[in-house]
């Protein structure tokens, strides 16, 4: 099995060892304490760690433990057969090295070189274990005794979960103590003098009747929760703690760490709410044309813009508003410890769009033979187009059409009429003031019959058409945006007709084209 030193067991040695290593001379020998097949590491066969010979054949693998002082200069000769790779993980040196290699040539710019030969004949694919000793300290393999996998503290800095294996340490007194759970334990752990690795257990005792439930809530549900140096969760961490007192830091990026300290109470829930992280922050300026408009930020929090405000660190989504003008959307970045300037213009709404616009309503046309009118047009730098159509609603009185007979007229049909329209228009709009606007319009009609037969059977002139040159203007009211109101009063003078639509029309009394008055709504869409 492979244990890697964790970087707080690394501190935790680190300056022990630099500390002894300084006061070794140069001429110190190197010594191998052990050398042994690790028969559960698979390291040295697993596909992603193994390593091939010359032949093809997979290496041996050897994890060297060494004292963690300039361990990456550490070398190693192989001779003729020489060694195949060498790599540092942590307080390993990984040394892959042909199966036939009998003996191996270790050295150090600190150290006196040393030649090893192996005790036993190297296997491919195995595993091996060499602790190398520069004297003046030694190996300790360090389990827990009544609780397996317990958090081991030496000195007060985090070692590692039980076992930790082949872990240096200069002679000399340590305080050793072990927590898993509700169970505890310490020892005194005398390094000493010897061969091999010292082992050293630490006895774990059961401390239930001291213990209380404890639940640490934290207001911010991002926010990380450490406890005596580990992450232990986010927003929230359940927990069981033995009585006394405690600190918890909780952390989040861009924000300073907060301590919160609190008091467990035995064989009782204990509830804590923890402080959050304290946001970085930074001053924003922002200026606006028009002045005295509504501000809001992120989930709609209005602000006030005439002087500088205080905020977190990062992007915050502003809001700027005010009647007339088009609301407008920004993304403001607000840095740590920095003043961020910002001018955001407002554009003034155009309720009567000219750039580019399609439109279409509905109206109501008042004429001889009025009736229903949809519209449907665009507009393209003020230059408006428009088509409509009318279906015709009032009727004419009663027609009557007579033939001459042997004995005199006789009636052939009787008809009432209705008159539908198509036109097309062409104009140039024109703002009044912002929300008034008007539109002078020339195009072209056509005028349709539609009869009804009222007596006999005969649909005498349906379908008759006359055309029409129209001259008048459209009046635009926009009293909400992309809404218009409408008025068009226009002259439709009379270019063509069929004979039957004007003897229709002399004997109902209308004439076609003529004066008329539409008014409707139309909904725009543009800018």
């Amino acid at each position: 099995m492979s244990v890697k030193l964790s970087s707080c067991r690394w501190q935790a040695t680190l300056m022990a060892a630099l500390l002894f290593l300084l006061c070794i001379p140069a001429s110190a020998q190197l010594k191998v304490d052990d050398f042994a097949e690790r028969n559960l590491d698979a390291s040295a066969n697993a596909p992603e760690t193994r390593r091939l010979d010359n032949n093809g054949d997979v290496c041996a693998l050897i994890k060297v433990f060494a004292p963690p002082v300039d361990i990456e200069k550490f070398y190693f000769d192989g001779g003729a057969k020489g060694i195949r790779h060498k790599e540092v993980r942590g307080s390993e040196i990984w040394v892959y090295v042909p199966a036939s290699l009998q003996k191996v040539v270790i050295s150090h710019p600190r150290f006196e070189r040393i030649e090893y030969e192996f005790p036993e004949a190297l296997k491919k694919g195995s595993t091996y274990q060499l602790l190398l000793n520069v004297g003046g300290g030694r190996f300790v393999t360090i389990n827990s005794e009544g609780a397996a996998g317990a958090r081991l503290t030496l000195n007060g800095e985090y070692l590692g979960d039980a076992p930790v294996y082949n872990h240096y340490l200069p002679y000399g007194t340590y305080q050793l103590s072990a927590t898993k759970d509700r169970f505890e334990g310490s020892l005194n752990l005398q390094v000493t003098e010897g061969e091999g690795t010292q082992f050293a257990s630490v006895k774990m005792i059961d401390q239930t009747s001291h213990y209380g439930d404890v639940t640490i809530t934290v207001s911010d549900p991002n926010a990380q929760i450490w406890f005596q140096n580990r992450r232990e969760g986010a927003g929230t961490w359940k927990t069981m703690l033995m009585e006394g007192e405690y600190e918890v830091v909780t952390k989040k990026p861009d924000c300073d760490d907060a301590i919160t300290k609190f008091k467990v109470m035995a064989q009782q829930q204990n509830n804590v709410t923890a402080a959050p992280p304290v946001p970085h922050t930074g001053s924003v300026l922002l200026y606006t044309r028009p002045r005295n408009v509504t501000a809001t930020y992120d989930n709609n929090q209005p602000i006030d813009l005439t002087e500088t405000r205080v905020l977190p660190v990062g992007g915050h989504q502003f809001t700027f508003s005010r009647n007339g003008y088009v609301s407008q959307t920004k993304e403001i970045n607000v840095k740590w410890k920095e003043l961020t300037k910002d001018t955001i213009e407002l554009e003034p709404i155009n309720y009567l769009k000219s750039k580019w616009a399609f439109y279409f309503g509905a109206g109501y046309t008042l004429s001889s033979l009025g009736g229903l009118t949809a519209y449907a047009g665009g507009v393209v730098n003020n230059i408006d187009l428009q088509l409509s159509y009318t279906l015709g609603l009032a009727s004419t009185k009663d027609v009557f059409m007579y033939s001459k007979g042997t004995e005199g007229y006789e009636l052939i049909s009787g008809n009432t009429y209705k008159m539908n329209a198509m036109a097309a228009r062409v104009g140039y709009q024109i703002r009044l003031i912002p929300r008034l606007g008007i539109t002078p319009q020339v195009g072209y009609m056509q005028q349709m019959l539609t009869s009804t037969v009222s007596r006999g059977t005969g649909k005498y002139a349906d379908g008759a058409k006359a055309s029409c040159l129209t001259l008048g203007a459209k009046i635009l009211a926009v009293p909400a945006h992309r809404v218009y109101l409408f008025v068009a009063p226009e002259y439709a003078l009379e270019m063509s007709k069929d004979d039957t639509f004007d003897m229709v029309a002399k004997a109902a009394d209308f004439t076609p084209g003529g004066f008329s008055v539409s008014v409707g709504l139309l909904i725009n869409i543009g800018k």
